[in-house]
């Protein structure tokens, strides 16, 4: 072996701890970027059109904002809001929130015809508006109904991402509302 190829061994071997470094550290700065972000795991009720209007252009230009315009009386009102109570808990930088369309100066033509509704923003855009909801899922659906549509449409983060959070985060996935019971 000359002392050039023995350099380039050695090198090579420079490299290559480098690289896994390198890698380490950016897998590292990945990791604190999709924890950093904020944690809702909750429905936040609207009280105004103008909180209303905080709501999609004062949050953050990453998160994803998805209000349910409703009134109590509509069919698929309550199950909407249940399901907005379950993906709230599973997807904790979702932040989900509701208002009554009265709240927010909406006829009684949009009431009648329109609820129960669920818009989507990001960035301040509506990215995603389905009015009278129950023409797709029906007046009696489920969380991983409106899961399921949503991610059709490409309107929730991928799973394993929200995984992850909740594996460095536990609590998130832990509730003593919970019905799931383990002997």
């Amino acid at each position: 072996m000359t002392l050039q190829e023995y350099n380039m061994i050695h090198n090579d071997e420079d490299d290559e701890e480098f690289l896994q470094r390198y890698r380490k550290q950016r897998m590292e700065e990945m990791r604190q970027q999709l924890y950093s972000g904020q944690q809702f795991k909750q429905v936040f009720e609207i009280s105004s059109g103008e909180a209303f209007l905080d709501t999609v252009d004062k949050e953050h230009k990453s998160t994803l904002i998805m209000i349910h315009i409703y009134e109590d009386d509509i069919p698929g009102t309550e199950s909407l809001n249940g399901c907005m109570i379950c993906l709230a808990a599973e997807y904790p930088t979702v932040k989900f929130c509701r208002v009554k369309s009265s709240l927010i100066g909406a006829s009684t033509r949009f009431t009648n015809n329109a609820l129960p509704a669920l818009l989507v923003y990001k960035a301040g855009e509506l990215i995603g508006n389905f009015v009278r909801i129950t023409d797709q899922l029906g007046e009696d659906f489920f969380a991983v109904d409106l899961e399921a549509f949503l991610q059709e449409c490409g309107l929730l983060p991928e799973k394993d991402l929200v995984l992850l959070t909740s594996i460095r985060n536990p609590s998130a996935c832990y509730s003593e509302d919970s019905d799931l019971e383990i002997d």
